[in-house]
């Protein structure tokens, strides 16, 4: 083989390793919501964490654990009128399983405000995420 050649293949390898390496970098979430893996809990918001895409994640602290609560799209959030404060107590229902990065993540279905008693649904009683429904404006052709 001669070396341009290599080089050329070298080359390619690299753009195709890059993008699936900053692809997994990106967020550790996923989208499955399993049933049979539901709890509810209270605790208290530490963190808010909202990346340039995927869900906003909330770092809830119960106990003397803090956990990752996985929201919603912050355009859903945004247009439910949810907002997050650090030092907010909440209660969670959600979806828990362990990331990739073995932390323990909790896909949320339901947030209330414990100060307000205000619930967000994110998702339907079939757990099918709140914005993927037909209709939504940000999801019209």
């Amino acid at each position: 083989m001669s070396t341009a050649f290599k080089i050329c293949i070298a080359g390619l390898v690299v753009l195709l390793i890059i993008p699936l390496a900053s692809a997994f970098a990106e967020s550790d979430v996923k989208e499955g919501y399993d049933e049979n893996t539901e709890i509810t809990m209270r605790g208290k918001i530490t963190e808010i964490v909202q990346e340039r895409r995927g869900p906003v994640i909330v770092r809830l602290k119960s106990g003397n654990k803090t956990y990752a609560v996985v929201t919603a799209p912050p355009w859903h959030l945004e247009s439910e009128r949810a907002a997050f404060t650090p030092g907010s107590e909440i209660e969670v229902r959600g979806s828990k399983y362990f990331g990739r990065d073995g932390a323990l993540y909790i896909v949320a279905r339901h947030l209330k405000d414990l100060a307000t008693g205000r619930v967000i649904t994110l998702r339907d009683s079939s757990c099918k995420p709140m914005w993927m429904h037909r209709g939504h404006p940000r999801l019209r052709p």
